[in-house]
């Protein structure tokens, strides 16, 4: 009987795949776990592909076929509601309105949950490569571009600050 070699995993690799399994996003789940923003960016396929995350899902029992039947199920999706009656018919004829304490629902309906029906057509969007999560791009200014400005032909000078004199001699 041959023995399958178990992979070792370094400590942020099973961290990763930790975070994965509760639910976080690739990019959280890998800076969370202690990679670099570069890896947690661009790299989080080749961070699944080492730690096997499809194999995990697979021994998780998230196979292909329970996936796509539970999608199916959330593109599907309905809630009950009730119809609350807000008017009753009276002995004189005719119909008056019902007291708050008199209010009874006794009729239920199904409606379409659009809710989890668009969160089901987004994650079958994301399964197949359509749609991408969104990447926050954050950039830290430390210059601006400044210019002198003639208003009315009388140059006016502005406050170019603590600029570093290589900055300062270009505007002029």
């Amino acid at each position: 009987m041959a023995k399958t070699k178990k992979k070792k995993f370094s400590a942020r690799q099973q961290k990763y795949k930790q975070n994965i399994l509760m639910g976080m996003s690739k990019y959280n789940a890998a800076k969370a776990a202690g990679y670099s923003e570069a890896t947690a960016r661009s790299h989080t396929k080749q961070l699944d592909e080492r730690v096997a995350m499809p194999d995990v899902l697979e021994q998780q029992g998230l196979t292909d076929q329970i996936l796509t039947q539970k999608l199916m199920q959330l593109m599907n999706a309905t809630k009950v509601i009730g119809y609350l009656h807000q008017y009753k018919k009276v002995e004189k004829g005719g119909v008056e309105k019902i007291q708050p304490d008199e209010v009874v629902s006794n009729e239920f309906i199904d409606i379409p949950d659009w809710t989890a029906r668009a969160k089901g057509l987004e994650i079958a969007l994301k399964l197949k490569g359509l749609l991408k999560d969104k990447v926050d791009h954050q950039v830290d200014v430390k210059y601006t571009q400044m210019a002198r400005i003639t208003i009315e032909q009388k140059p006016m000078e502005l406050d170019l600050g603590d600029l570093p004199d290589s900055i300062k001699k270009r505007m002029k």
